[in-house]
């Protein structure tokens, strides 16, 4: 006999519509268990019901029950007919109803007792989950307190940093003129490395195209030597043959010897300290200047020597380089890398150009008008063209103010020529040149020459520039689109 939860769940109240969603079949899932449930308790509630109406007799005894009153009491606790069959929607309907406002009430304090459950056990969750966040910032606190350092530590550490950073200071500029000398290597063979590239291009081995490369440096700088030492001796031998003549104007001359009478300048000249150290202090000038001569030619040495060698090895040397970046950004680097070398090397290339034209014109022009040592003059404005802005403007009064001193004529046609040289140079041969190798404005040009001349002199001043340009790539390339994604 099917019991009167089944009979309840088969009607139409438990039957979900065809048309609900998901959610309201759930609902109806939950409720239709716990309806039978209630069904369970219901029907052990009328096991015992038939039970207790059997009653007991005057002595104790169980006493069996008549059949009408059991199913009279079932029919009374279960809402059953008299018959003994569950009440449906065709039996008693006040008993019906009774069993169905029973079973709602029951669903409803069992919901609710889920409900509170439910409450208490987050609310007890989350009671622990703080405690436990207290104590762990407790813990964090108070192993920060420990581990602050005290006033003793902070000044120990400062004061060894700060001679740490003395004594490297210390060592760095012991080795100043070392390092200088490794600068200048590096960018002579940044400079020349677009040469060897190009020859190695059409066909031409690195070894051999090194060579060729090296062996014209070697020539360039034949060629200075022998444009700068002759007009120094013949220049310092000049002055040693006239010098008896100076002394013998000197004593022949009215003034001298008017002022002579009256103040005895020839022998206080004579009796004075500087004469009479003349010829040590000419000996040790002589053996100083031999000595300075030695020092330059030994630092020229180094600094071919090891220009060959960069250039030589300048793949491998720039593949040692990038291997020292994190694989996760050497392909960046290498890059960045490679752009600033072609810029450098770019830069060097055509400032050499720039700087031979400047020589060979000024050089050319002062043999022309008559200047003394032509190509002594073309040599220093070779060299003074490596420095823009400054370098031209400096070799354009030199010229001039020596043009003045052969005579008037020559130092406005000096003045002149230069001029228009500089302005050819400047605005025609300079941007032509220069278009894809630099891109930097002029005042970022003279403050980089004011801080390298002002750092290591013309040596600096030379290499401000590429420097300089190489600095602001690494700023347009990586701080600035930093910059914009923060």
């Amino acid at each position: 006999m099917p019991s009167r939860g089944s009979e309840d769940r088969s009607g139409p109240e438990q039957a979900p519509d065809d048309g609900a969603g998901a959610d309201a079949t759930n609902g109806l899932g939950s409720e239709a268990a716990l309806d039978a449930a209630i069904d369970d308790a219901l029907a052990e509630l009328h096991g015992t019901v038939g039970h207790d109406a059997a009653g007991r007799d005057g002595a104790g005894r169980p006493v069996a029950a008549s059949p009408s009153a059991a199913a009279g009491d079932a029919s009374e606790v279960l809402g059953s007919g008299p018959d003994g069959h569950a009440a449906d929607g065709s039996g008693d309907p006040t008993q019906t109803e009774r069993r169905r406002r029973s079973r709602a009430g029951l669903r409803t304090a069992v919901q609710t007792l889920t409900a509170r459950m439910v409450s208490e056990r987050a609310v007890q969750a989350a009671a622990a989950a703080s405690a436990s966040a207290e104590a762990a910032q407790a813990a964090v606190e108070q192993g920060r307190g420990r581990d602050r350092p005290s006033p003793f530590q902070w000044g120990f550490f400062g004061g060894l940093g700060v001679l740490i950073a003395y004594i490297t200071f210390l060592v760095l500029d012991s080795i100043r003129d070392t390092l200088v000398m490794i600068a200048i290597a590096t960018l002579l063979a940044i400079g020349l490395d677009p040469l060897v590239s190009a020859m190695t291009k059409r066909g031409l081995r690195r070894g051999a195209g090194v060579a060729v490369v090296f062996l014209g440096l070697l020539l360039v700088i034949a060629a200075a030597i022998y444009a700068i030492i002759p007009p120094i001796i013949n220049e310092v031998g000049s002055f040693v043959a006239t010098v008896p003549t100076l002394i013998n104007d000197l004593q022949t001359n009215d003034t001298v010897q008017g002022l002579d009478q009256r103040f005895g300048l020839l022998e206080a000249l004579r009796n004075s300290n500087i004469v009479q150290s003349l010829g040590s202090g000419a000996a040790g000038g002589i053996l100083s200047a031999s000595f300075t001569v030695a020092t330059v030619f030994a630092d020229l040495l180094i600094v071919l020597i090891l220009t060959l060698y960069f250039l030589a090895g300048f793949p491998r040397i720039k593949a040692a380089g990038y291997r020292l970046v994190p694989a996760s950004r050497r392909v960046r680097v290498s890059d960045l890398g490679d752009r600033i070398l072609k810029q450098m090397g770019g830069y060097l290339s055509g400032a050499t150009i720039i700087a031979i034209q400047a020589g060979l014109v000024a050089g050319i022009f002062s043999s022309i008008i008559g200047l003394p040592y032509p190509w002594a003059i073309g040599l220093g404005a070779a060299v003074l063209d490596f420095i823009p802005v400054v370098g031209p403007i400096i070799v354009g009064v030199s010229i001039t103010l020596i043009g003045f001193t052969q005579g008037l004529g020559i130092g406005i046609i000096s003045g002149v020529f230069y001029l228009c040289q500089h302005l050819f140079e400047a605005y025609w041969l300079y941007p032509r040149v220069m278009r894809r190798t630099v891109n930097i404005s002029t005042g970022g040009v003279v403050v980089a020459i004011l801080i390298g001349a002002s750092l290591l002199g013309v040596t600096g001043a030379i290499l401000a520039v590429p420097v300089a340009a190489a600095i602001m790539l690494i700023v347009r390339e990586v701080i600035m689109p930093m910059q914009e994604r923060s």
